[in-house]
């Protein structure tokens, strides 16, 4: 019975090195669309009080009010992912130190 829980969690170790290297390029896409959502969303506030102020269509205002929340909505997104690998991730750890 030893015997299977060694042999169980030596083949856990090949899958922690895959998740953690998939988690490893979670990290660095939830990153760069962070910084991506900041430059992205200061054009859009921009174009929000510019439209609010010049125009006063709050169609176009309300669509970018819009554009905004699905931005937001991207990086929670990734960052749930993100999240999720690193619990994945020391759950397996914990298997095969456990």
């Amino acid at each position: 019975m030893g015997i299977l829980k060694v042999a169980g969690k030596v083949l856990l170790i090949p899958l922690w090195f895959i998740i953690s290297i998939i988690g490893a390029g979670v990290k660095l896409l939830v990153h760069m669309v962070a910084i991506a959502k900041k430059i992205l969303g200061f054009g859009i506030v921009v174009l929000f009080i510019g439209t609010v102020l010049c125009y006063q269509d709050w169609i176009q205002a309300a669509f970018l009010a819009c554009m905004g929340g699905v931005l937001k909505f991207i990086v929670f997104a990734g960052e749930f992912i993100d999240a999720v690998m690193d619990l994945f991730r020391e759950r397996i750890c914990a298997l095969i130190l456990g």
